[in-house]
């Protein structure tokens, strides 16, 4: 067997005793093995030398007057160094800085400070703080403070919440028509002649990247088409219960469709994709989105905290982390405001769009731009109303003609949206808050402009 020896300091290693004594017993030339067995005989010379222990020997002495020097020296330079006068610096120095200001400027600023100042103005110091309830009891029952009336709380507890308050109810702070306003004050830039045909010239070029494979279902092993249906229609019903935008959804089915034309994901994954995809949309779009233990929830507990974490860190780096892409829902609104459509052809398009999303093989072959727009001109013909005027044209930049095929795929949609089992977009547009869209049928007869098209007139148009 192999031996390690282990090469120490012998200058300033401590001597053993035992062992030096053994050693000068057998002639100081013997050396004990490093795994060997340690005899008796060594053993008893060991102990008799531990017994003929002498006492502390010249050398020993020597040293002993040697730290004695040591300490004398040491006295001395100590005393040398108490002779040595410390600097005074002047304490005048460490002061705090004084700002001297115009006593009559500052007598007019104060005046007018006083003229502005109202009942709601902070006056505290840096020693205030925010108190307790416990607190705020314990100084009304001293008297330090006057105690609360009712008055008091309803005037404390006005319409705008607390930011640091936490509070579950978000259906009293955040009403539908507060929702409404927040959303018609996000289209206004849309609305601003400046701006308009700049952003929408900009949306038109950027709808080109980051757009995923329309034929990337045919490269997955375990996911179909209808578990892709199957997933977005549970998404709008996520969204629905948690009072999300549209734009989050259109975001998360965007995040879900490019992250499926790279990865390969098994079915029992695939919930946990769209998951993770809701939390990135969410809280890319959403001003309070909700918490990561409410979508662990809405999967009844099948995916942790942990796995959908790790979900979004895969989703953000195989995108690239380029989360801001132009959706259907984008474009309908620009195409809405600046041609300043009706709300019911405006939420029909929508309508038409969302319904698109669970065809994802057909949905993906068209780009964004021209899905909205062939979603408002079948909503004005569904409407009874001009279908696609000059107007539309010149704002747009689509003739009618590069329509045709995404119009009779939308209409395909829109007549069997009854049949299908996935329901939730359905319901969600059957609200009087989208004017209950999704009530209305298409018309059967052919638009104006489809006429001496490709299509015979006397095709039956269904």
């Amino acid at each position: 067997m192999a031996t390690i020896r282990i090469h120490e300091d012998q200058e300033n290693q401590r001597p053993v005793v035992g062992v030096k004594m053994n050693a000068m017993h057998h002639g100081g030339n013997q050396k004990r093995s490093v795994l060997g067995v340690i005899d008796g005989k060594r053993l008893d010379n060991n102990a008799q030398a531990f017994k003929s222990k002498q006492p502390l020997g010249e050398s020993s002495l020597t040293n002993f007057a040697n730290i004695k020097s040591n300490d004398t020296w040491n006295c001395q330079k100590e005393n040398n160094r108490k002779n040595l006068v410390n600097p005074i610096i002047p304490v005048a120095q460490f002061e705090a800085f004084k700002v001297y200001e115009d006593e009559e400027k500052r007598a007019k600023i104060e005046e007018r400070l006083r003229a502005k100042s109202t009942s709601n103005v902070y006056k505290g110091t840096s020693e205030d703080r925010f108190f307790t309830k416990t607190e705020v009891a314990e100084l009304e029952r001293k008297g330090i403070i006057p105690p609360a009336t009712k008055n008091d709380v309803k005037e404390d507890t006005g319409s705008i919440p607390s930011p640091m308050s936490v509070e579950k109810d978000y259906e009293n702070s955040f009403s539908e028509d507060r929702l409404r306003r927040v959303d018609k004050n996000k289209d206004e830039l849309f609305t601003m002649e400046e701006y308009s045909s700049d952003v929408y010239r900009y949306l038109r070029e950027h709808e080109l990247r980051n757009r995923a494979k329309p034929g990337y279902m045919k490269k997955q092993p375990d996911v179909t088409a209808n578990m892709r249906s199957i997933l977005v229609d549970w998404l709008v019903e996520v969204a629905e219960e948690y009072k999300l935008h549209t734009e989050t959804l259109y975001l998360a089915v965007n995040y879900i469709d490019r992250f499926l034309s790279y990865m390969s994901v098994v079915r029992a994954k695939l919930q946990l994709v769209g998951t993770a995809a809701m939390f990135i949309a969410s809280k890319y779009e959403e001003i309070y989105p909700p918490d990561i233990g409410e979508f662990v929830y809405i999967t009844d507990d099948t995916y942790s905290k942990r796995q959908v974490i790790r979900m979004e860190h895969l989703i953000v780096k195989v995108l690239g982390f380029d989360l801001s892409v132009p959706t259907p829902l984008t474009f309908v609104t620009s195409m809405c405001c600046r041609n300043k459509l009706d709300d019911k052809t405006k939420y029909l398009a929508m309508y038409l769009c969302e319904l698109s999303l669970l065809e994802g093989e057909t949905y993906l072959e068209y780009l964004p731009s021209t899905l909205a727009a062939s979603a408002i001109a079948l909503a004005r013909h569904t409407l009874d109303r001009p279908v696609w005027p000059q107007e539309l044209v010149e704002t747009t930049g689509y003739q009618f003609e590069q329509l045709t095929s995404c119009y009779e795929f939308l209409r395909r949609v829109f007549s069997n949206a009854p049949n299908n089992p996935q329901h939730a977009i359905q319901d969600k547009y059957k609200s009087q808050k989208y004017l209950l869209v999704s009530q209305m049928t298409p018309r059967q007869d052919r638009p104006p402009l489809l006429i001496n098209d490709k299509f015979d007139s006397s095709e039956e148009y269904s």
